[in-house]
């Protein structure tokens, strides 16, 4: 019959061979630290790219923000994980030191690309054998992230201040033909010299009424005086005929008044008209234009802004191979690889010794019998 197992004597069997799990610990942190000193050393910089709000948003949305819009920012890992972005980045810096290698696991290698946990901070990670190289790759592709974005932000309001010179175009051109039109009306039908002969006019006419007065009252004297002479007959006939000719001549001041009055209402009239429609056509172009100008001065602002806070530093020490980390992944690995194989021979040898013992058992019940 098989015993049970006997955790005092299993502690007791690991105690009495403590050197294999010695043995085997030393052996496999002596080689993960041979193979730590025979890899290659790897540097790797980190430049940080904040993404801030768009510029129109209220300050008070920045303290408030949700989960979901901060997941929706993992976006912005495309601008600086993108493929064309960095083959154009290992050509600069030169990368590929073998042609055959693929861009993409170039890439999987040195780069990692990743916008940190309920944070608005990307991260761009560039790992290289030159720590000074490394660096510069990461700021590289920081700033190349953020002209791509800026680029694209720009490209987003591109139709609309399109639209918005468009429209401040045809304005401007509606406003030349009005100033055009309102400069030949100003020489074709000229307003304040035509006042100036009405004034004019009016004030001959007022002599001429004076003179006429004049003349009628000389009629008057004359007549009552043609009864006692030639003289006073021939005196009355000039001065009726003189207070006729400056009848017709007040007559005649006072249709061409008239008229000129009339022309002036209308040329006053079609100026008012033409003022009105000049100045609208003014206010609507400098509205155009002042919106123009806003929407220029706003473009990719629309959007979020990316920022560079920190371009990295020409890291100090080697990411990889981390020495400390392979030994104690060694060591273990190796102290549960040796308490298995210990703990298997331990199974097998009590294994064994039960079988022996349930011979022995059998041999002598047999004898016995």
């Amino acid at each position: 019959m098989y015993e049970s197992f006997d955790a005092f004597e299993y502690i007791k069997y690991l105690r009495a061979r403590w050197l294999v799990v010695v043995t085997a610990c030393g052996a496999a942190g002596a080689l993960a630290l041979g193979i730590s000193l025979l890899l290659p050393k790897q540097y790797t910089a980190t430049a940080s790219v904040i993404i801030e709000p768009p510029g129109g948003s209220d300050a008070r949305l920045t303290t408030a923000v949700s989960a979901m819009y901060l997941e929706s920012l993992k976006t912005y890992e495309l601008f600086a994980n993108g493929d064309t972005l960095f083959a154009k980045a290992a050509d600069r810096f030169h990368l590929r030191s073998d042609s055959a290698q693929s861009i993409e696991s170039l890439k999987r290698r040195v780069l990692k690309v990743a916008k940190l946990r309920d944070t608005k901070v990307l991260e761009i990670r560039a790992t290289l054998a030159d720590p000074k190289q490394a660096q510069a790759l990461a700021e590289y592709l920081a700033n190349e992230t953020i002209d791509a974005s800026h680029a694209e932000n720009l490209a987003s309001d591109r139709d609309y201040v399109e639209l918005g010179e468009q429209q401040a175009a045809i304005a401007k051109r509606h406003l030349d033909e009005l100033e055009k039109t309102w400069k030949a009306l100003a020489v074709s039908e000229p307003v304040e010299s035509l006042q100036s002969e009405i004034d004019a006019d009016v004030a001959l006419r007022s002599n001429v009424d004076e003179q006429l007065v004049a003349a009628e009252s000389e009629v008057a004297g004359y007549q009552q005086q043609a009864q006692d002479g030639s003289f006073a007959r021939e005196q009355l006939n000039a001065s009726q005929a003189r207070a006729a000719l400056l009848s017709a001549r007040s007559r005649e001041l006072q249709r061409g008044i008239q008229q000129k009055s009339s022309t002036l209402a209308s040329r006053i009239g079609k100026r008012d008209a033409l003022q009105a429609s000049l100045d609208v056509a003014r206010r609507a172009y400098e509205t155009l234009a002042t919106r123009l100008l806003e929407a220029q001065a706003s473009a990719g602002t629309h959007a979020e802004r990316l920022r560079m806070i920190d371009p990295g530093i020409v890291p100090q020490r080697p990411s990889s191979p981390n020495i400390p980390l392979n030994i104690a992944a060694a060591l273990f690995a190796a102290l549960i690889a040796s308490i298995v194989h210990l703990s298997g021979a331990f199974l097998y040898r009590s294994r064994q010794l039960r079988f022996q013992s349930f011979e022995r058992e059998i041999r002598t019940r047999e004898i016995g019998a």
